[in-house]
């Protein structure tokens, strides 16, 4: 039986057990009295070498056992490296240069005016007088000015016109005019006289400012 050696062989209720020797191992076995097929088979002592192969399994078991329970170094990956495109948005642009602050300028203060002398008080008194003296003489000028422009712009009177026409020639007023012109204008004064023979009007243009006699216009 498996080649071993069979001893210390015994029946209970159709089952044999007995003891087998095996490669120097001992073995406890029962056999089946019927069918033949081993029931059990238990080592109970186990050979010299079967003690060695067992420790050698065993050390070779826990170096597995020890070597799956380690986990694996791995290694870091370089990361891939970004298009040139992002690179060169990802470079920091650099910082515009600080303007420096503007320190504000003192303002000067008015340097105190010397106070004149008495000699130079005199002359400026002096000085303001003659200014007063011009202005007061131009001013009185200025008025002299207007007065006479006033009068010079003033128009005689239509009596006046036709006193001065008869101081001319003595008869008789048939009609006055007065013309209005850009130089102050004149009147036309008709004065008839008796007379034979000749002309017997005459029209005399009386300047209405100035009251000159510009001209005389006789008619039949």
């Amino acid at each position: 039986m498996y080649n071993g050696k069979v001893s210390d062989l015994l029946l209970n209720d159709d089952i044999y057990g007995a003891t087998l020797t095996r490669g120097g191992s001992v073995y406890s076995v029962r056999v089946d009295g019927e069918t033949g097929k081993v029931i059990s088979m238990v080592l109970k002592e186990p050979s010299k070498e079967l003690v060695s192969i067992q420790k050698e399994n065993a050390e070779k078991a826990e170096k597995d056992k020890s070597s799956l329970g380690k986990t694996e170094e791995v290694l870091p990956q370089p990361e891939p490296e970004a298009p040139k495109s992002q690179q060169k948005e990802a470079e920091p642009q650099p910082e515009a240069p600080k303007k420096a602050p503007v320190q504000p300028q003192p303002t000067p203060k008015p340097s105190p005016k010397p106070s004149p002398k008495p000699q130079q008080q005199q002359q400026q008194k002096h000085q303001n007088y003659e200014h007063h003296q011009y202005r007061d003489h131009s001013h009185q000028n200025h008025q002299d000015e207007n007065k006479s422009a006033q009068q010079n712009t003033v128009i005689i009177s239509k009596q006046q016109a036709i006193k001065i026409a008869l101081g001319q020639l003595n008869g008789e007023v048939d009609d006055v005019d007065f013309v209005n012109t850009s130089e102050g204008g004149y009147y036309l004064v008709e004065i008839e006289i008796d007379v034979d023979d000749g002309p017997d009007e005459a029209t005399y243009q009386i300047h209405a400012i100035s009251g000159k006699i510009m001209s005389v216009t006789w008619d039949d």
